[in-house]
């Protein structure tokens, strides 16, 4: 069987017993980053995640935003988490032909979206390939008590997210597929697309106010984002509110396109979701109200194991399906 058969979370499921979990660590083989305990106070918490300019690139991307979103790719799953971002590093893999001015550019992206937040970029590694291969690493520390797993989701948790979803799925279908929108959205999907932001103190400050009991970044969509949380947490799933971007719903409606596949499979939103125990929902409003968040309540967690949308039809069921490495999208 070959790998673009296999998928990527099979053959996840396949080589989970080649990884060892340090005595200690809080997070699993299965979870968005890795833990380390360095004292008994403290773990160090490390993400690793790469861009490949023939499956990543979009048509339009300079190479500083190629470069910016490898940092924000790295750094989003130790924002999830929890941890406290002390540095980033990257490898830079490019063709012997590559303009030396456009890999300069890459690394210059890539370091400054973590200076804006105080993050060091430390240096890396550099390579030949045939392709632009980046692969950044973010490095950052937690309290063990205080990191954030996708395991601790309970029956009764409000389920909310950051922000609106759909703008990347609009941009690809414009991007790839040649559709077109209007010059409003046309500018919001490529601002989503080329230059997407995440919150990452957001979710260490609501742990620090037992504000939160699972978090998860939206990279590879919110449909399996909510699948998978709800299959570790071993809970369900009822979406009654589907966090739609303002042009989004009228984009489908034109296009002819389905709008629960447009907001659950688009992926690459960096996003966060996250369950909230009700009792702390208006708490964890103050805390992103203060950041100036947009934290948004669309559903609940439940007993059942279901994952769901809900109609004034009915239920309908949210697939478990976006974005995969080894399949694009499936």
């Amino acid at each position: 069987m070959k790998t673009g058969e296999m998928g990527e979370r099979d053959f996840l499921a396949k080589i989970s017993s080649f990884v060892n979990r340090p005595r200690g660590a809080m997070l699993g083989f299965n979870d968005d980053a890795s833990d380390i305990p360095i004292s008994g106070k403290t773990n160090l918490v490390v993400n690793v995640d790469t861009f490949v300019r023939k499956t990543d690139w979009l048509s339009g991307m300079t190479p500083a935003q190629v470069g910016r979103k490898t940092a924000v790719m790295a750094l989003s799953d130790l924002a999830a988490k929890g941890a406290k971002p002390l540095a980033t590093m990257l490898s830079l893999c490019v063709p012997e032909d590559y303009d030396v001015e456009d890999a300069s550019e890459i690394v210059r992206g890539f370091s400054q979206y973590g200076l804006k937040s105080s993050i060091p970029y430390l240096g890396g590694d550099i390579g030949m390939c045939d392709d632009v291969v980046l692969t950044g690493v973010a490095i950052g520390t937690a309290s063990p008590e205080r990191i954030v797993s996708r395991t601790g989701a309970r029956g009764g948790d409000i389920v909310a997210v950051t922000g609106d979803f759909g703008l990347t799925s609009v941009a690809f279908e414009i991007l790839i597929n040649g559709l077109e929108a209007s010059s409003g959205l046309h500018k919001d999907v490529l601002a989503a697309a080329y230059r997407p932001e995440i919150h990452i103190d957001f979710v260490s400050s609501l742990m620090n106010t037992g504000a939160v009991t699972a978090s998860m970044d939206s990279s590879d969509g919110l449909g399996i984002t909510l699948h998978t949380l709800a299959k570790q947490s071993g809970c369900g799933f009822i979406i009654d509110e589907l966090p739609v971007a303002p042009g989004v719903e009228e984009f489908c409606r034109v296009n002819k396109l389905d709008k629960l596949k447009t907001v659950m499979q688009g992926g690459e939103e960096f996003l966060l979701v996250l369950t909230i125990p009700p009792k702390e929902f208006d708490n964890a409003q103050d805390i992103a109200r203060k950041k100036k968040i947009g934290l948004r309540k669309i559903g609940l967690a439940t007993a059942g194991n279901q994952v769901v949308w809900k109609t004034k039809e009915g239920l309908r069921n949210i697939p478990f399906a976006g974005y995969d490495n080894f399949k694009k999208w499936d």
